[in-house]
């Protein structure tokens, strides 16, 4: 019996309802083949409820998201509503009360498929970004003050935890295992500028390579670097 998994689908605003019915169609014509079904309930979250209601997620929705298996969410953006109410209200509130702690990018260039950089094929293009979701700037540490004042100050800190950076360097070396292409992680960060942070990173990342994945090959890129490599040089990448 095909296994059957319960989908929230949020289209959201801009090209996103747009987005999410063309991806269901897709979606739905995959399953039967990877054997599994796929049951969609729709949401409106997004601007026009916004400016419709005044409410950006009912007190509900968190609860109502833990009783799927995944969320397919089009775009959050609304020229009417103010930069950062959907996107704090929604994108960040779903992402933190859920504890969605890591971005997954794959980057993958398919056969057939034209591409901006020159002399690179598929054979060039096969990596995955593992981004951490829940620290950084995203936590809302800060504040402003004397706002409207010659000497307004605002500040916005960058905030990780032990925690939060284990669990997602974890996620990472493990991908690289299961994922065995090339069996390297990259560390992108900035330990020359940003000490601080990514003196925390980097000891971490070496400190659970040497205890658990000595079959993993580390590197370490600084961000600056890492963006000239990912247009000169893509198939140096693994995770």
């Amino acid at each position: 019996m095909a296994k059957t998994y319960k989908i929230a689908a949020i289209g959201g605003d801009g090209t996103g309802p747009e987005v999410l019915r063309e991806g269901i169609k897709v979606l739905s014509a995959a399953a039967p083949k990877f054997g599994v079904k796929l049951d969609f309930t729709h949401f409106d979250f997004g601007g026009e409820r916004y400016l419709r209601t005044g409410e950006v997620l009912p007190d509900s929705a968190i609860s109502d998201m833990k009783k799927f298996d995944a969320i397919y969410l089009g775009a959050i953006g609304h020229p009417g509503v103010k930069p950062g109410i959907l996107e704090k209200g929604i994108l960040l509130r779903l992402r933190f009360e859920l504890d969605q702690y890591v971005n997954l990018r794959p980057v993958k260039l398919y056969p057939g498929v034209e591409c901006p950089l020159k002399d690179k094929g598929p054979e060039h293009i096969d990596y995955v970004v593992v981004r951490e979701n829940s620290g950084d700037a995203y936590t809302g540490t800060g504040g402003v003050t004397m706002k409207g004042t010659p000497n307004e100050v605002a500040v916005q800190t960058a905030v990780y935890t032990r925690f939060q950076v284990d669990r997602c360097l974890k996620f990472a070396f493990d991908y690289a295992r299961k994922r065995n292409r090339r069996k390297t992680l990259a560390l992108c960060g900035k330990t020359n500028v940003l000490t601080f942070l990514y003196d925390l990173w980097e000891r971490a990342f070496h400190e659970m390579g040497d205890r658990d994945y000595k079959d993993i090959k580390r590197e370490y890129y600084h961000v600056d670097a890492t963006c000239m490599w990912m247009v000169k040089n893509p198939e140096w990448f693994d995770v």
